[in-house]
């Protein structure tokens, strides 16, 4: 069977490694914090700097505690600069779920249109309804903070009113407030062959020599046959 240099070289680079999926990443994520109640403050969330271009495809919230929540919240997404809301969507029990590095609680997620957002400061927040019997909660005084790449936390955000708003400065005792949180899509890294994959390839070209000498031999054979008669 003939076998080309070319296809022998596609053969090992599909067998050393081929790009992986884009991954998803929670924009912030946290190991353990303590539970609050919003109580007056209804908008509630955090701002956030891009230092380089990143795509957000979700909006979630943090459901404490796992019980489900006690009712659905909108949340939003702003250019914080100008107060553009770029994106909102409104989270239930029927978002999906996504683990959290807390034992707090999940994370549940709504896909939005994708966006990608430039470098620059922007928002996140949900809206929390009053809810004196079964209030849903937030994590403050986090800890363990991750963010996403190229993401940089800058400081919570609260603020009173009775309707979905961007949240403002949040100038309270509690840092590290987190409620809303959203969802990036990041590239996977330029795969690098691992040595037992330059190993393949290797194999794999001295097969295509060794094949290409049994070939020429085998023609130099029958050339000396035909010389003979």
């Amino acid at each position: 069977m003939k076998v080309s240099l070319f296809s022998a070289l596609i053969l090992a680079g599909v067998m050393a490694g081929a790009p992986g999926a884009k991954a998803a990443a929670v924009g912030v994520d946290f190991t353990g914090g303590t539970v609050f109640n919003t109580g007056t403050f209804h908008n509630v969330g955090w701002s956030f700097n891009v230092a380089s271009a990143v795509t957000v495809d979700g909006l979630g919230l943090f459901d404490e505690g796992l019980p489900g929540l006690s009712a659905p919240h909108q949340v939003g997404l702003w250019n914080y600069s100008t107060g553009t809301l770029l994106r909102q969507a409104t989270v239930s029990n029927a978002s999906a779920v996504q683990t959290s590095a807390s034992p707090l609680g999940r994370w549940l997620f709504e896909d939005i249109a994708s966006i990608t957002l430039g470098q620059g400061n922007y928002a996140i927040g949900a809206f929390y309804p009053t809810n004196d019997v079964n209030p849903d909660l937030v994590v403050g005084f986090a800890t363990g903070l991750v963010t996403a790449p190229y993401i940089m936390y800058l400081s919570s955000l609260a603020s009173e009113g009775g309707a979905f708003a961007q949240p403002a400065e949040y100038g309270e005792v509690v840092p590290g407030v987190f409620g809303p949180n959203f969802r990036t899509i990041t590239e996977p890294p330029v795969p690098v062959p691992e040595p037992a994959g330059l190993a393949l390839i290797g194999a794999a070209l001295a097969g295509v020599a060794a094949a290409r000498r049994r070939a020429v031999r085998a023609q130099l054979g029958g050339a000396s046959a035909l010389w003979r008669r």
